[in-house]
């Protein structure tokens, strides 16, 4: 080997540049020994799906090979391919990279990143096993350094800390000097290494923690539904371009003509909270609600309850800027490569296992404003379709509680609300009634209290008190059980919930009420991710673009729209419990707004 090897903080840890034909000799002597597992990392200029992979690393416990993507493409190809098993921390992101190193066409990098996610260990996914907490909320984090501080090695470096003190001696900013440093400046190399070396070393500690907790079903579970939905980032989502760049310079001269509105009445800044109040105060309207740093809250639920021209003036400048900002820019920049966006699908990111989707936040996109939407559309010839469960969360309700009373609602195919209702107010009950019921009941799922379901139901606290009190005595076992789990917890020294497929969800002391909520919601993703799990072995995930909360959008033939979609919710379908879990369809048109568009 002619190209030095690097020393690192790390104990027994050596990073070694391949640029020569010796180095390439090197690298391929080593790689032939047999290894239990080969780590597989990237540098690339930035997070976007087209953006340019700068280095590729290829490790083990202590040895780690940095290769240029440009130069030795070949060399990557000998590593990836055949029935090597790889590890990755965070594999979705680095095997589309991979793909598109060693791959030629759109087809092919499909097909790739199906080859290698099959033989590939995610450690993040492995980490939210043990412990699915963020740093935020008190656990150990998902972050590579984060773990390997904590399962691996107290002193592991953060290569991160060490690269932006490099950017500054060179005059690079964070945003520009992942794509402007030097390939082979010795840090940069160094630390893209050692990330190879480090995520298997923890690979190595943690993987035999999560399968002496049983969990080796689970494992091969989110390994499977980690891969239908990687399939979904590399499919895409069409965009129809043009009237995306219309929208955006609509909704820009709505923000203008809302904040020049708004200035009318002496706000310069709609995003200024004590600007906001002021104006509003001095035209005599009382605002009663305070942020907990004690200014009066002007946020959006305020706003929209006001009777006045500024707050609505503010509510739409503020509406048609998070609009822009947020989702149809990204959306623009997302498509300018091929026309689709490509976003990242986290398929474990909550405490409970949800799902979240970013660059661009699809997940997110406005309900009430069909406009955004409108900007993703089906492939040509075909149509969007909408497949979503039914009331999934107070399904799995009834299964978890065993009340016979709600199952028997479920398995009548009875409108839960309406039956609900009729058990609370009496058969005479009213659109009202049937709200209040509604409310009552997502308040159990929720973990609302009289307090909230007054404010979302817009009675009185006692009558939310008295419904309250009348879903109790028509659902007995609900409440029952919902005591019980919450009791269970509160006696523990690190209280946690089982969930029916064995996931553990630590509960934070003085807040077992979410207990009820947590058990809900991540059963309910689990049925949600079995069922993406169910349109693969059927052979109808090649339809699906994206999995939102509780549905699936797919892009279909428009011939047979009715066809494939009564399809498409008949695999979703099922039962928990004895409950049935029913999906239902909806052909939303040529584009994602129009089934939120007014009819």
């Amino acid at each position: 080997m002619t190209t030095a090897t690097l020393d690192t903080p790390l104990a027994g840890a050596y990073v070694h540049p391949v640029r020569d034909h010796a180095d390439a000799d090197e690298f391929l002597d080593w790689l032939r020994c047999p290894r239990r597992v080969l780590a597989v990392d990237t540098e690339t200029t930035g997070l976007n799906y087209f953006d340019e992979v700068r280095l590729v690393q290829v490790g083990d416990a202590s040895d780690a090979w940095v290769l240029d993507p440009s130069r030795h493409d070949w060399l990557i190809e000998q590593a990836l391919r055949g029935s090597r098993r790889l590890v990755a921390h965070n594999a979705p992101f680095d095997l589309c990279h991979l793909a598109r190193v060693i791959g030629s066409s759109a087809a092919e990098h499909l097909e790739l990143v199906e080859d290698l996610g099959r033989k590939t260990f995610d450690t993040a996914l492995l980490s939210h096993l043990l412990d699915p907490r963020d740093r935020s909320q008190g656990g150990i984090g998902h972050a590579l350094k984060d773990l390997a501080r904590h399962y691996v090695d107290s002193a592991a470096p953060d290569g991160q800390e060490v690269l932006k003190d490099r950017f500054r001696e060179l005059g690079l900013t964070m945003s520009t000097g992942w794509a402007e440093i030097d390939r082979w400046d010795p840090d940069y190399v160094r630390y893209a290494g050692l990330d190879a070396i480090i995520t298997t070393r923890l690979f190595d500690a943690i993987l035999p923690k999560v399968l002496a907790r049983g969990h080796e079903d689970l494992v091969e579970f989110e390994h499977q539904v980690q891969r239908a939905t990687t399939a979904m980032t590399v499919r895409g989502m069409a965009v129809d371009r043009h009237y995306a760049d219309q929208l955006a310079l609509e909704l820009d001269e709505e923000r203008r003509g809302a904040e020049a509105e708004a200035a009318t009445y002496g706000v310069d800044n709609v995003n200024s909270t004590a600007q906001v109040a002021e104006a509003l105060t001095a035209r005599g309207i009382t605002l009663t609600e305070v942020t907990p740093s004690g200014q009066a809250k002007v946020d959006r639920a305020v706003l929209e309850a006001l009777d006045d021209p500024l707050a609505e003036a503010v509510l739409e400048a503020k509406t048609a800027s998070k609009a822009l900002t947020s989702w149809v820019t990204p959306i623009l920049d997302a498509a300018n490569r091929d026309g689709r966006c490509h976003p990242r699908i986290r398929t474990l990111a909550a405490r409970t296992g949800r799902m979240s989707i970013s660059g661009p936040p699809l997940q997110q996109l406005p309900a009430r404003d069909h406009r955004v939407r409108s900007c993703l559309i089906a492939e040509p010839g075909e149509v969007l379709i909408s497949v979503d469960f039914s009331q999934v969360e107070l399904r799995v309700l009834a299964a978890l509680s065993c009340d016979p009373r709600l199952m028997g609602a479920f398995d009548a195919g009875l409108d839960i609300h309406s039956a609900t209702a009729a058990t609370i107010f009496g058969p005479e009950f009213t659109a009202a009634h049937r709200q209040v019921a509604k409310a009552v009941a997502f308040g159990i799922v929720y973990g609302g209290g009289a307090a909230t379901l007054a404010r979302q139901a817009g009675v009185d606290r006692l009558v939310a008190e008295e419904a309250i009190l009348k879903f109790n005595r028509a659902y007995p076992k609900v409440r029952s059980w919902s005591k019980g789990l919450t009791s269970s917890l509160a006696w523990g020294s690190e209280p946690f919930l089982k969930t029916p497929t064995g996931r553990r969800i630590p509960v934070d002391t003085g807040t077992e009420y979410r207990s009820v909520n947590y058990i809900i919601q991540s059963t309910a993703r689990d049925v949600f991710a079995g069922a993406l799990l169910q349109l693969r072995a059927a052979g109808l995930d090649h339809y699906v673009r994206l999995p939102v909360h509780d549905e699936v959008i797919a892009s279909v033939p428009a011939p047979w729209a009715e066809e494939i979609g009564a399809e498409i919710a008949l695999v979703m379908s099922g039962t928990l419990g004895g409950v049935p879990i029913v999906a239902d369809f909806e052909v939303c048109g040529a584009r994602w707004g129009d089934k939120y568009a007014p009819k």
